[in-house]
C-alpha cells in the first residue's frame, strides 16, 4: 500500500532506536470510562478535557500538544476548557509557524503553553526538552468510513479476498500513532509521557499490535476524574403572532 516494491536481492535493516525511552518516557492510557465511538463522544471528550485539566493544574510540564483525530472533536474540547483558552495556541488561529514561535517563547519566559491541533501538528513538529514533555492523543485515528477513497480501496481489496481493516485501516492507524508518539522524544535530552485517551488499547486485539509498533515505553493507567458532560442548549423557535 506505500508505493513500494520489493524486487529480488533487496535488503532490509531494522535498526534500534538510539533513546532510552523506558528512561526518558512513559505511555499513560487512563482508565476511560467511554471509548471514543461517535455514540460516547460527547462523554469520552468531557472524560479528557477533566483528565487533561488535572494535568494542567499539576504544573509539572511547561510544553505540552493535544492532538485530535478531526476538528468536530477538537472544537468540542475547546468548548469544555474555555478558562483555559489564552493557555491554548489552536491550529486556525494564526499560521503553524506563528503558533510555534509563540510557543517556544512562551516556554522560554517560563510559562506554561499548549499547542492543540489535528494530524498535520503531529508531522514534522521538532520540539526538545521542555518545549514538548507532554503529548495528549485524543484517539486512535482510523481513516474515515465515510471516505470515498477509503470506500472504493476498500472494495477493491474485498474484490481480491482481503480484509479492508487489517490492509488498510490498521495499517493507517498506526502509522499515525507512531507519528503522534514520535514528537516526544526528539533527543537524548527530552523526557515526559504520551497520554493516549483511548482504552481500545488495552481492551481490543489489535491494541496489542498497535502498541508494539511503538517504542517501548512502560505503561501506567491513572483514574479519570469524573468528566461532567455540558447539556446543549435549545433553540427557540420565534412565537408566530396571531393574526
Amino acid at each position: 500500500m506505500s508505493g513500494l516494491k520489493e524486487k529480488a536481492g533487496d535488503r532490509f535493516v531494522a535498526l534500534d532506536s538510539p533513546f532510552n525511552h523506558c528512561e526518558q518516557g512513559k505511555i499513560v492510557i487512563p482508565r476511560m470510562r467511554f471509548e471514543p465511538s461517535i455514540d460516547n463522544e460527547e462523554q469520552h471528550i468531557a472524560e479528557m478535557a477533566a483528565f487533561f485539566r488535572e494535568q494542567v493544574e499539576s504544573k509539572k510540564h511547561l510544553g505540552m500538544l493535544v492532538l485530535f483525530a478531526s476538528g468536530r472533536a477538537m472544537q468540542r474540547f475547546l468548548d469544555y476548557v474555555t478558562d483555559l483558552r489564552l493557555m491554548l495556541l489552536v491550529q486556525g488561529d494564526q499560521p503553524r509557524y506563528r503558533l510555534v514561535e509563540l510557543h517556544r517563547k512562551r516556554v522560554a519566559n517560563g510559562e506554561r503553553s499548549v499547542l492543540v491541533g489535528l494530524q498535520s501538528f503531529a508531522e514534522g513538529l521538532d520540539l526538545k526538552g521542555d518545549l514538548l514533555s507532554q503529548v495528549h492523543i485524543h484517539k486512535i485515528a482510523f481513516p474515515p468510513i465515510d471516505s470515498p477513497v477509503v470506500i472504493t480501496e476498500g472494495e477493491w481489496l474485498k474484490s481480491l479476498n482481503r480484509y479492508p481493516f487489517e490492509v488498510q485501516s490498521l495499517p493507517s492507524a498506526s502509522f499515525n500513532l507512531i507519528q503522534q508518539v514520535g514528537r516526544l522524544i526528539r533527543s537524548h535530552g527530552c523526557w515526559g509521557e504520551v497520554v493516549i485517551y483511548d482504552k481500545r488499547l488495552l481492551t481490543k486485539n489489535y491494541g496489542k499490535r498497535l502498541l508494539d509498533a511503538l517504542p517501548v515505553f512502560p505503561i501506567e493507567q491513572p483514574e479519570v476524574p469524573e468528566g461532567i458532560v455540558k447539556k446543549k442548549e435549545k433553540t427557540k423557535s420565534p412565537r408566530r403572532r396571531r393574526r
